[in-house]
């Protein structure tokens, strides 16, 4: 992925989380390098920056009664079109007004440290002439070409972009970072940000080849260790602040967030399932059908061999008395012959799918018509993934069996299509059952089906595959077919980012092409 940086307007290339791409020593391609800033924030108590956030949208709604219409007539399940009045109300309040002027006034002192003759415009000319003083005024000058370099810490596998280096004058240099907040809260973050750069294994100049054969390191100059320069500007204001910064604090801290960011990925938490009154469940169902309307129509010969080879299963297995004592009231069994309207085909799936989640029962075939179930339309051309990995088990075997069950009807029967589709396209991942194994590859592709199946949602996980695979999921790809090829990288990226989904941490944007994620991507997949 190229992006193109904010300040210099310089190509970067980054991957599809926004990290930078580096080529490590000795290293045969470029891999992705965390953000210094990333790093930094791991620390952070971020209840200021959402709590700010709120007030934008807030202000934006009191600025645009369109937008205040458009909520009260929006249904509170439409998530795509909330989180879209959302963003337009926050940037009416003002939310990417202060960004934009920081990033214009970082472009104006970055001009006028290479062209003495650069003049910036109006109001912002002070501003600029308030830096050269201060710096002037403390004795220090800026280090002509030490301005928005890029640098790589390799042992933590960071990289970042420092704004400008200055010195003194015994010549000694230190890293300055430019802030143009209204505030410096967050300065412990800054200086893990300062320690990061001021302890770079080197400078980094990305090529133009996208393999990294083309980019080159330059040794990082001498910088002091113990202090950096903080340069506050609020855009208009004309008035500049210097600030030393503790980067001795901020190494020490650098330690204690790369230490928060790997416990990040512990998994302490336990759900406590609780088992289902089969009974109690199928009356409430049973109940609700007869208030339902005439039926309009009734189920065809397909669905009732589709159940009925379910109920043969149950039945082969010893569970006849199950049947007759949850089978929802008032409603035609498949037996009787009686014809069974449409609209009672919801309960009678529902019971069913109670009951063999109650004894255990195998994932049925997908429901005749289902989509997920369809012929595949488009075949991946990745290669086969490799069973790899240990084998797992008993017990890892039956959380995935014990998790399956807590899920709802529609979650069974989404995860049941997937895995079928998977079958189809020769790229079976059961772990029990004819051609099961019990792979690490498939208990990590199952724990992460397991934490999506409740949306059953296929455009939601065609986007999330899209983004553990590093590729895009085109619509008509089979999305059994694409599960089915995963390896354990990109399945444990697929848990770790469905898991963040639940957890709130993402967002998922619909749109008219498919589902996009926002939130910070890079954080989910780490932790």
């Amino acid at each position: 992925m190229t992006a193109t940086d904010e300040l210099t307007q310089q190509p970067t290339r980054r991957d599809r989380w926004g990290r930078y791409l580096v080529l490590p020593e000795g290293g045969t391609k470029p891999i992705g390098y965390t953000r210094a800033t990333t790093v930094a924030k791991a620390l952070d108590d971020s209840g200021g920056l959402l709590s700010w956030g709120k007030r934008m949208v807030a202000l934006g709604l009191a600025q645009r009664p369109d937008l205040v219409a458009l909520v009260s007539t929006t249904a509170d399940t439409d998530k795509k079109t909330l989180d879209d009045i959302c963003e337009r109300a926050a940037e009416q309040g003002g939310a990417t007004v202060r960004r934009d002027l920081g990033t214009a006034v970082h472009g104006m002192l970055e001009k006028s440290w290479s062209d003495p003759t650069f003049v910036a415009p109006d109001p912002y000319g002070s501003d600029v002439r308030a830096v050269h003083d201060a710096l002037a005024t403390a004795r220090l000058r800026v280090v002509d070409g030490f301005a928005e370099r890029m640098i790589v810490h390799d042992r933590h596998q960071i990289a970042g972009t420092f704004d400008l280096l200055v010195e003194d004058e015994t010549g000694q240099k230190f890293v300055a970072d430019i802030k143009t907040g209204s505030s410096l809260l967050g300065a412990l973050a800054f200086a893990v940000q300062l320690s990061i750069y001021a302890s770079a294994d080197a400078l980094y100049n990305q090529g133009a080849a996208k393999d990294g054969s083309e980019d080159t390191r330059e040794p990082m100059p001498e910088v002091s260790k113990l202090h950096g320069v903080i340069i506050h500007v609020q855009p208009g204001s004309g008035v500049c602040d210097l600030h030393w910064l503790d980067l001795a604090t901020g190494a020490e801290a650098l330690e204690l967030a790369i230490a928060v960011r790997e416990m990040r990925k512990a998994k302490p938490l336990t759900p406590i399932t609780l088992e289902v009154d089969v009974v109690t469940r199928t009356k409430q169902i049973a109940a609700a059908e007869k208030i339902l309307s005439a039926a309009d129509g009734n189920v065809d010969d397909e669905w009732r061999g589709w159940m009925r080879d379910r109920l043969k299963v149950l039945i082969d297995a010893g569970h006849s008395d199950l049947i007759r004592r949850s089978w929802p009231e008032g409603v035609p069994t498949l037996g009787s012959g009686d014809p069974i309207a449409n609209h009672l085909a919801e309960p009678i799936e529902q019971a069913v799918a109670i009951m063999e989640r109650e004894v255990e029962a195998e994932f049925p075939a997908p429901k005749p018509s289902e989509p997920a179930a369809a012929t595949p339309k488009k075949r991946s051309t990745r290669k086969p993934a490799a069973d790899e990995g240990a084998e797992v088990g008993l017990a890892e075997t039956q959380a995935v069996n014990k998790a399956a069950r807590a899920l709802t009807v529609d979650g069974r029967t989404w995860l049941g299509a997937v895995m079928a589709a998977a079958k189809k396209a020769n790229r079976a991942i059961n772990m029990t059952g004819a051609g099961g194994k019990t792979t690490e590859r498939r208990f990590i592709i199952a724990s992460s089906l397991l934490a999506l199946a409740d949306h059953a949602d296929d455009d939601l996980t065609r986007s999330l595959l899209g983004i553990a695979m590093g590729e895009e999921l085109q619509p008509a790809h089979e999305l059994g077919d694409a599960v089915g090829s995963l390896t354990i990288p990109e399945a444990t990226r697929l848990g770790h980012l469905a898991r963040a989904l639940n957890a709130g941490s993402l967002i998922p944007i619909w749109e008219s092409d498919g589902v996009r994620i926002t939130g910070d991507i890079e954080a989910a997949i780490a932790a």
